[in-house]
């Protein structure tokens, strides 16, 4: 792995969040040593650059920007945006481009080029239910990356006398769900509601993913006081929520998420299914 444009402590850190990527959920031993990690000011202009070459998966986000190769010895990258750094945020960043590295790698292994994949294609080889998997995985991972760093930065290099990591206080990021649910709740047709439904699947993958870190069951009310259960169940149904975040939960690594990809589809068909019941009242 090259960093560029990273100060020694920055490198420090980064590579002990690699170390709180476990090797079982994502191999990324084979693809660090391809791999260029460029911080830069310019992330706007860069991908724009890159995306005649490198189309968009579904997986870019503001803070960073992975440009897969699938040639079986291709030389990967990813962008940094250097001006959403905000303290160690951009552990997190690299966490969740890692570990969307390694599972495309596994995917693009088993299927082939997924920058050539067709629609139909597309359904057949489970894309979007896996799109939906890389980034619930990525964001629990992340978070813990960040966590545990964010820990020792503040506690110094040992870990916890008795192996346990402790946080005074945990808050997580329900105003992006929340808006994506309004926007469901505000659809006056079928049509319309279907729009904002994968925006709302992302979001609400990214917010489970949150949870994974610090919770084993899928009760995110346990968790998180502030979680929608209401609004979720006049729009997708509460239990077919569950049902994802509990499938989700399941897939562990590369090859669980095959074992539980058409859980995930029949969990998918089924917040389509309730949400169609509103429209035919």
């Amino acid at each position: 792995m090259e960093l560029c444009n990273f100060s020694s402590e920055e490198t420090q850190h980064l590579n002990r969040a690699i170390r709180f990527i476990g090797g079982r959920e994502v191999d990324l031993q084979p693809l660090l040593a391809r791999t260029l990690i460029v911080k830069t000011e310019h992330f706007i202009e860069d991908c724009k650059a890159l995306t005649a070459y490198y189309p968009e998966l579904g997986l870019e986000d503001g803070a960073a920007r992975l440009v897969f190769n699938v040639g079986p010895d291709g030389q990967h990258k990813i962008l940094v945006n250097k001006t959403a750094v905000i303290d160690l945020s951009y552990i997190h960043a690299l966490a969740t481009q890692l570990v969307h590295l390694g599972n495309l790698n596994s995917y693009n292994s088993e299927y082939g080029n997924i920058y050539r994949l067709s629609a139909d294609q597309a359904i057949a080889d489970f894309y979007y239910e896996f799109l939906l998997w890389t980034r619930f995985q990525a964001m629990k991972i992340a978070t813990r990356a960040h966590a545990l760093v964010s820990w020792h930065a503040v506690n110094g290099e040992a870990p916890p006398v008795d192996g346990c990591y402790q946080f005074a206080q945990v808050s997580f990021a329900v105003a992006p769900l929340n808006a994506a649910l309004e926007q469901l709740a505000g659809a006056d047709t079928m049509a319309v509601w279907r729009e904002a439904f994968w925006n709302f699947l992302e979001e609400l993958t990214g917010y489970v993913g949150q949870l994974a870190f610090y919770q084993q069951s899928a009760n995110p009310g346990e968790l998180d006081e502030q979680f929608p259960a209401e609004l979720i169940e006049r729009e997708i149904g509460l239990e077919n929520c569950l049902l994802f975040y509990a499938a989700l939960q399941a897939a562990g690594d590369y090859p669980a998420w095959k074992e539980m990809r058409a859980n995930l589809r029949r969990t998918v068909v089924a917040m389509q299914e309730h949400g169609k019941q509103r429209f035919s009242d």
